[in-house]
């Protein structure tokens, strides 16, 4: 890398707003792509995922979603999802409904939440499944879960499923 890349680079993690954001243009939606899938710095990842979600990169959603399932960034997806709020995340519901149940409070929360504001047209072969893994989830009684605590579970499964059931417009 340039030294001037290196310095936009690092003013994406300014704390001014407005430096990380002049930084972001300047490096542009296909170099932040390309720094989202390659850095192993996680505050770079984290930045380069927040900018390219402000600016609505339509692919940024797909890319995301992908480092969402990679080991490397676990322990450090809270952010990462929430980068995914923008974008319409129904095709992510299966992943969405993962880290409900693999990941932390804080990861399976902003699942949550998007899972709430999206709509999607699901089959019955994915709705079931789907209810079926967060039920599981819910009842387990030494969950091999991220989420151990029943109560936080609970605040967590619950709503969801109820989405779930509330929004049953299957096919």
């Amino acid at each position: 890398m340039t030294a001037p890349q290196d310095d936009l680079l690092a003013r994406l993690t300014d704390d001014d707003p407005d430096r990380a954001a002049e930084a972001a243009r300047a490096l542009g939606a296909v170099r932040l792509l390309d720094v989202l899938t390659t850095t192993e710095d996680p505050a770079v990842r984290v930045a380069a995922a927040l900018a390219l979600s402000d600016m609505r990169v339509p692919e940024a959603r797909d890319v995301i979603a992908g480092l969402l399932t990679q080991e490397r960034t676990r322990g450090r997806r809270g952010t990462l999802v929430y980068a995914l709020e923008p974008y319409d995340c129904g095709p992510l519901l299966p992943l969405l409904v993962d880290l409900i149940v693999e990941d932390n409070y804080e990861v399976a929360r902003e699942a949550a939440r998007l899972i709430d504001h999206t709509d999607a047209d699901l089959d019955r072969q994915t709705w079931d499944r789907l209810v079926a893994r967060l039920e599981a989830a819910l009842e387990a009684t030494d969950p091999p879960y991220a989420i151990k605590d029943p109560e936080r579970r609970e605040q967590v499964i619950r709503p969801v499923l109820q989405i779930f059931y509330d929004g049953e417009d299957i096919d």
